[in-house]
C-alpha cells in the first residue's frame, strides 16, 4: 500500500502556492505520464493575468496544448498538478494549471507519532459545538447536563467545573492535515463522526499553535479496552498554520534524530 496521502488545495491556496513558486523561481519536474523520463526546469516568473508558470526554456520538447504531470518543492512540501504545455509570445515553454493542485504527505516524513515520546496536547472548547454546520448545545444534544459536568471533572477534578472551560487531551499522532486522540467511554459522547470544533489549540512544551477549523472523521474502538481512537483533519486549513505545524514537526523529528545520533557518539 502506498504510503503517499494526497489532498487537494482550494483555489485560492493553489494560486498562493503557484504565486510562491513564482517568487521563489524554484524548480519543476515535468513528465509525460507514464513516462520514465522527467525534465527539470527552473521556473522565471508566475504569470497572474495568464494563470500559468514561465519557465526557462526555450525548446521544442513539448507540443503545444500536451497534457503533462508536474511537481514542485515549497518550505519542504511536494505538490503535484496535471498541465498543459504552451509557449509564450517570446517563446518560453509555459505550462498552464487548468485542474486541482495537490500537496502530499508521507507518514514517514511528515507525521509524527507523538505518543508517548512528545507531550503535545490539543484544547477543545466544549461549550458548543458543530454538527452539519449547525452550532449546537452539547447540554441539548445528550439532554444529561449533569453527564457532561461529569465529564469536565474528569478531566480536571482540582478545578470548578465550568461549562465552557477548556478541556484538554494527549495527543497520539499529529499531522499538518490532522490528528488522533484516546478518549473514554463517556468521553465519546462527545467526539461523533462529522463533529466540528473550532480554535482548537495544540500545544507543544514551547509553542502553541491554534487551528480554526477541526472536524472529526473516524471514532473506532480499541481492542480490550473501553477506549476509543478519535481521528480528526484540519479542512480549509490556513497556508500559514499548515505551515507552522509542518515545520514543528519536522523541527522535532530532528531533534529525535539528533539524539539518536549522540547516543551512538558516547557509546
Amino acid at each position: 500500500m502506498s504510503e503517499t496521502y494526497f489532498s487537494k488545495l482550494d483555489p485560492k491556496e493553489k494560486e498562493s502556492r503557484l504565486i510562491q513558486l513564482g517568487n521563489f523561481r524554484g524548480k519543476v519536474t515535468i513528465w509525460v505520464k507514464g513516462s520514465k523520463h522527467k525534465h527539470k526546469f527552473n521556473v522565471i516568473e508566475y504569470d497572474s493575468d495568464r494563470l500559468d508558470i514561465v519557465l526557462d526554456n526555450k525548446d521544442n520538447i513539448f507540443t503545444k496544448g500536451s497534457a503533462l504531470l508536474c511537481s514542485f518543492e515549497l518550505r519542504g512540501m511536494s505538490f503535484f498538478a496535471e498541465v498543459v504545455a504552451n509557449r509564450s509570445i517570446v517563446d518560453y515553454l509555459l505550462i498552464e494549471f487548468p485542474g486541482t493542485l495537490f500537496k502530499s504527505e508521507k507518514r514517514a516524513s511528515y507525521r509524527l507519532l507523538t505518543f508517548p515520546i512528545y507531550e503535545v496536547y490539543a484544547e477543545f472548547f466544549f461549550s458548543e459545538m458543530y454538527e452539519g454546520g449547525k452550532v449546537i448545545d452539547l447540554k441539548s444534544r445528550t439532554n444529561q447536563t449533569q453527564l457532561f459536568k461529569n465529564f469536565l471533572k474528569l478531566m480536571d477534578t482540582d478545578k470548578e467545573v465550568k461549562e465552557n472551560q477548556p478541556v484538554k487531551f494527549r495527543v497520539q499522532d499529529l499531522s499538518a492535515t490532522g490528528l488522533s486522540l484516546h478518549i473514554s467511554e463517556i468521553e465519546s459522547k462527545f467526539f461523533f463522526k462529522d463533529a466540528e470544533f473550532s480554535e482548537v489549540k495544540i500545544l507543544f512544551n514551547n509553542e502553541t499553535i491554534t487551528v480554526p477549523e477541526v472536524r472529526v472523521v473516524y471514532v473506532v474502538p480499541l481492542p480490550g479496552a473501553k477506549k476509543f481512537k478519535v481521528g480528526f483533519n484540519f479542512p480549509n486549513i490556513p497556508t500559514i498554520i499548515d505551515e507552522l505545524i509542518g515545520k514543528k514537526i519536522n523541527e522535532l523529528l530532528r531533534e529525535v534524530d539528533s539524539n539518536k545520533d549522540f547516543e551512538n557518539f558516547t557509546k
